[in-house]
């Protein structure tokens, strides 16, 4: 199923290292994907490439929505709401924290 009205909330390029992250639904589900690939990352992490994700399941999101002061169900407004305070490059680890201190179940991604 294609991911609905993503948005890219980071994105680096440099000789060292090209990062990417997006914010989008995937169906129901709301998913961050991230990916990381170069030099830099080779050198951190022993591989070239480096993906991760958080996925917080339709059944979830109602928390998220009321949260954030969303209409529940409106995929829109809640990304553009989220990607205020995630467009950054530690958009992963801000989310992360921010899910597990608001107690929103949510799984979570790397390789």
């Amino acid at each position: 199923m294609p991911v609905e009205f993503n948005k890219q909330l980071f994105k680096l390029d440099s000789k060292a290292i090209r990062v990417t992250i997006n914010l989008g639904f995937d169906g129901e589900d709301l998913k961050l994907d991230g990916y990381d690939i170069g030099k830099t990352v080779g050198d951190m992490w022993g591989d070239s490439d480096y993906e991760y994700s958080i996925t917080v399941e339709s059944e979830n999101l109602n928390k998220l929505y009321k949260l954030n002061k969303v209409e529940i169900g409106n995929k829109k407004k809640l990304i553009s709401t989220l990607s205020k305070f995630l467009s950054i490059n530690e958009a992963y680890t801000v989310f992360h924290d921010y899910l597990k201190d608001n107690n929103i179940i949510f799984k979570a991604f790397a390789y």
